[in-house]
């Protein structure tokens, strides 16, 4: 028995031995498929970690695409919308040292006086990227072409963006009279970028409701357009309301005096062919009053047309308006017009009587002279469609594309 128990403790540590060594060997082949094991899980970790990086990374390239876009189309829409294009449309205007900068309103900006009225800031519609010039007359272009030229125009423009336009200073000047408002100032036409100009004057009566708080000045920019297109300009400057010798009848005859030595040395000078006589608002009733004044010397000086833009051409009823202009015109005739009538018949012009052809040019959209100011026996009218007072001293409005156009057709 004790021979058979030393015989199965030497086989069970046999046995053991065996075991032991049996795990001996697979132990390290176990720790190589831990580590296998692992590894594999940090592959699938790092795999994991990597497509999340990659759409992380693909999400931030998205980002900077769209952010580039923006940037890109931000340039865009501000190449656009150039310099000049932000001006007009936003009335944004760099000003000049002595001119504070301009906004719309709805309330006339006749501001040197401080005066309120109604105005025509109502919209501005503008060529945003030519700069060219557009005058339909000097473009030769079809019909279609005409249309969207003229649909790019401005409209309603208002006084403070008048002085902000490109202009020079006139070429030289002359005295009618003794007073030292009594002169007259010429922008003679340069080459002519307008060849339906060229050769062509123009005697102008600036407006202002008659008052000297608006002398000639604020009009340059017209002046300036004018002779740059080929044409003479003649602008009178006389005596207003606020002037001594100014108001009914001393600014009528001031123009009188100023439009017959005008047209006379037109004449000698023989630069000019053709000239039309015009005048804006309360220079256009001057205008036409002086013009009804003087038949023989239109005749004589072969005057071809008188234009008034936005001209007051009924004064009496003019008087019983509530804006600016209006409520000065009592002051300007220096009484009302119940208390005399007789000066009130006198003072409003008739085209009937004028011996050359009359023309009225008006905005249906004016706030300060109403559009039925252009409804007189005797004259020709052209209404602009959503036209302001101070379109027709823009270079760059539908209505001075009009007056071109008035001007053009005398060839």
């Amino acid at each position: 028995m004790k021979n058979l128990a030393k015989t199965s403790k030497h086989c069970g540590l046999v046995i053991a031995l065996c075991l032991f060594q049996k795990f001996a060997t697979a132990l390290p082949q176990l720790s190589q498929n831990q580590a296998m094991f692992t590894q594999s899980n940090a592959n699938v970790v790092n795999r994991t970690n990597a497509s999340s990086l990659t759409v992380s990374q693909t999400l931030l390239a998205m980002s900077i695409n769209n952010d580039t876009h923006r940037t890109v189309s931000d340039r865009l829409f501000s190449h656009g919308r150039n310099d000049e294009s932000a001006k007009l449309s936003n009335v944004a205007y760099q000003p000049k040292t002595d001119i504070a900068p301009p906004t719309i309103s709805k309330k006339d900006t006749h501001d040197k006086t401080g005066i309120n009225e109604d105005t025509h800031a109502k919209s501005l519609k503008v060529d945003s990227d030519n700069k060219e010039d557009t005058h339909t007359k000097s473009l030769n272009v079809n019909s279609e072409e005409k249309a969207a030229v003229q649909s790019e125009k401005l409209t309603q423009v208002p006084y403070a963006a008048l002085g902000v336009l490109p202009m020079r200073e006139h070429d030289e000047q002359f005295s009618y009279g003794a007073e030292a408002l009594q002169r007259v100032y010429v922008w003679h036409g340069r080459d002519a970028l307008d060849t339906s100009l060229s050769g062509k004057a123009m005697v102008f009566v600036h407006g202002g409701c008659w008052l000297n708080a608006y002398g000639y000045e604020h009009a340059k920019g017209l002046y300036s357009a004018l002779a740059n297109l080929g044409m003479g300009v003649y602008v009178i400057e006389y005596r207003r309301v606020g002037d001594e010798g100014g108001g009914w009848p001393g600014s009528l005859n001031d123009v009188v005096n100023a439009i017959n030595i005008s047209l006379e040395r037109i004449t000698l000078q023989g630069d000019y062919s053709e000239t039309f006589i015009a005048g804006h608002s309360a220079g256009g009733h001057l205008a036409l009053l002086a013009t009804q004044q003087m038949p023989q010397q239109l005749s004589r000086y072969g005057v071809k047309q008188v234009i008034g833009l936005a001209a007051i051409t009924d004064i009496r009823s003019y008087a019983l308006g509530t804006n600016s202009c209006q409520t000065a015109t009592e002051s300007f005739m220096k009484t009302t017009p119940a208390e005399n009538p007789d000066a009130y018949n006198n003072a409003s012009p008739n085209a009937t009587l004028i011996q050359t052809p009359v023309v009225l040019l008006q905005g249906d959209a004016d706030s300060i002279v109403p559009v039925q100011h252009a409804t007189m026996a005797g004259a020709e009218k052209r209404i602009i469609n959503n036209g302001g007072h101070f379109d027709w001293l823009h270079p760059e409005s539908t209505s001075f594309d009009a007056l071109l156009e008035v001007i053009g057709e005398h060839d």
